[in-house]
């Protein structure tokens, strides 16, 4: 009878591992900085609005943020910018030099390929490009 409950223990507790299916897990949203630049700011009437500098951006950037973060991590999670296989997208979450200007890479591939290869927001729709210059200068 012992014996019989300990397998039945172990069988249960096997079980319950092996059948809860695995996810794997997204970007932490707090290693993504925010745009910098709202949505929509100072239409001229012709599609275009205000990024950093006065830059004109297209009215429809910078994405909404979650939909942005969404296409990040499916990026991250082919390895690939989805819209432009042809480039890499990797996203480490520590410290180092290396691991900051691959995760700045991954934000401005995401952000430029939204919608296809190319076909997306500008940098200057947000403060990447600004962050990936400060980063690059760090020794």
């Amino acid at each position: 009878m012992q014996f019989s409950t300990i397998f039945l223990v172990a069988a249960a507790a096997a079980a319950s591992v092996f059948s809860a299916p695995l996810q794997a897990r997204g970007v932490d949203p707090g290693l993504v900085p925010d745009f910098g630049v709202q949505q929509g700011a100072g239409p001229d009437g012709f599609g275009n609005c205000l990024g950093l500098n006065n830059v004109k951006i297209p009215c429809s950037c910078p994405p909404n943020r979650q939909d942005f973060i969404n296409s990040l991590n499916a990026n991250v999670a082919a390895g690939h910018a989805i819209n432009n296989p042809g480039v890499a997208v990797s996203f480490p979450t520590g410290g180092s030099k290396g691991e900051q200007q691959a995760r700045i890479a991954a934000l401005l591939v995401t952000l430029q390929n939204l919608h296809g290869p190319g076909v997306g927001c500008p940098a200057v729709s947000t403060v990447y490009g600004r962050l990936q210059q400060q980063i690059n200068a760090l020794p």
